[in-house]
């Protein structure tokens, strides 16, 4: 499992297993929750539909205060990303 492990997979995913896996991501970040309308500067508003499902709606930024690798609770399926982005990059290098 790729969270659980934190490895690139053996075999590769096919394409609808990484949609479907980003979309259950981005529906951690807050501002995706049905009727929620964030002010922050880092949180993302959609105006066209075409735009949201092109990027998963993956609008929120990452990090908090200066340090990018800082988890943000209002974006926790981008950090999570983040996260395992790195050990991801990290699995690469060693291989």
């Amino acid at each position: 499992n790729l969270i659980t492990q934190r490895r690139l997979p053996a075999t590769p995913w096919d394409d609808i297993s990484i949609e479907s896996f980003l979309q259950d991501l981005a529906i951690m970040d807050s501002n995706t929750f049905p009727g929620n309308v964030g002010v922050g500067e880092r949180e993302g508003r959609i105006a066209c539909n075409l735009v949201a499902k092109r990027h998963y709606g993956l609008t929120h930024g990452i990090g908090r205060s200066g340090d990018v690798q800082a988890q943000q609770p209002k974006a926790a399926g981008s950090s999570v990303i983040l996260k395992l982005t790195q050990c991801l990059a990290m699995d690469a290098i060693r291989q």
